[in-house]
């Protein structure tokens, strides 16, 4: 599964990155079953979305 940074919309590997995972409720239906959406964010700071390449955000530019 790829992971997205909701941040920079830049990749997320779990094996190098650092990252937070976060969990907020999407809804509830009438029996009281919550229904989670996830995501996650780098832990460091993030460019602005679209700005730099993900090889540039990396450190490795083409």
């Amino acid at each position: 599964m790829t992971l997205l940074c909701e941040r920079c919309y830049g990749p997320v590997d779990p094996t190098t990155d650092r990252y937070y995972r976060l969990a907020h409720i999407d809804h509830s239906d009438a029996a009281g079953n919550v229904a989670w959406r996830h995501a996650v964010v780098h832990v460091d700071a993030c460019p602005a979305a679209g700005s730099v390449t993900p090889a540039e955000q990396r450190g490795r530019a083409a």
